[in-house]
């Protein structure tokens, strides 16, 4: 869960003091984060290398791994301050998040020239493409060490940062991590009375914690196939996640999200947002191994 930043003028102090108490949590609590990777590892293509493809333990051990880095107990604030913005996205309207640049410099830029400011709105677009590039190498390197002596520790890498990767594509399958409304209804206009209470951690974490098992959505997930446009693909995937925040709205009506939910549409929209995480993970992955052979730089 990310921090406030803004709360709209018709808010109540309850509901503000509600949100800045509300407790920090990733996407999906630690289950979720987990079950997600494990999943992602059971979909991988045959002729991805043997070591990757046993790694399901590790790589699911690794889900939550970013926030791990949130330990309250460090003296500094420079860890947390630099993490906390890379797992959301803020997008207020899909139309205006449909051409970013592949830059997370660029793209600070571009924010602050509307008056917005980055660290408020988010990186998440960037944590996703920037730790797929960081596999993409790694596999490059495992294809033709300098040393070959050097080959399993190369492998350890490339299951570290692969499992880190996930975390951030796990959060962009959370609605709540790419929508303004990730805590409550943000705006004014709420025609739909849609509730301004906070929901985040009931929904990420108490439902999935109660309710759902990697059994629950693994039949949902494909085999991985390749991206063809990965950053494209990514920045589709996350306003699609955008798209379904006024869905959990609506449900939260009809069946309160908390660990007592045993609506049977409440878990179908949750198993599906979770497997559309678990899927677009194993098709990074397996895009980052087969745009690994090719040793010509792309204009991503």
């Amino acid at each position: 869960m990310h921090h406030v930043k803004r709360v709209g003028a018709s808010f109540s102090l309850a509901v503000c003091l509600a949100l800045i108490l509300s407790p920090v949590a990733g996407a999906w609590g630690e289950d979720g984060h987990r079950y997600i990777n494990r999943v992602a590892a059971e979909h991988l293509p045959e002729d991805m290398p043997a070591f990757f493809r046993q790694a399901g333990a590790r790589l699911s051990f690794l889900g939550p791994e970013p926030d791990r880095w949130r330990d309250g107990k460090e003296l500094y604030k420079a860890l947390g301050e630099v993490n906390s913005p890379d797992h959301f996205i803020d997008i207020d309207k899909p139309e205006n998040f449909e051409a970013l640049p592949n830059d997370r410099y660029l793209y600070a830029d571009w924010l602050r020239a509307q008056g917005k400011d980055p660290k408020a709105i988010g990186f998440l677009p960037y944590s996703i493409l920037e730790g797929f590039q960081k596999v993409e190498v790694l596999f490059r390197m495992w294809r033709e060490p300098q040393h070959e002596a050097e080959r399993d520790q190369i492998e350890l890498n490339i299951v570290y940062y692969a499992g880190v990767l996930g975390h951030y594509v796990a959060d962009g399958s959370q609605p709540l991590h790419a929508s303004i409304h990730y805590n409550g209804w943000t705006t004014s206009s709420n025609p739909q009375l849609f509730t301004r209470e906070p929901l985040h951690g009931r929904f990420e974490s108490e439902y999935v914690k109660a309710n759902i098992k990697p059994e629950d959505f693994t039949g949902l997930v494909k085999t991985a196939t390749r991206l063809q446009d990965p950053f494209g693909d990514i920045v589709k995937y996350l306003i699609d996640s955008c798209n379904h925040a006024p869905e959990l709205y609506r449900m939260e009506k009809v069946a309160r999200w908390d660990a007592s939910n045993r609506n049977a549409e409440s878990k179908k929209f949750v198993t599906e947002r979770l497997a559309a995480g678990s899927q677009m993970l194993a098709n990074l992955w397996y895009s980052a191994w087969i745009g690994s052979a090719n040793t010509k730089a792309e204009g991503r």
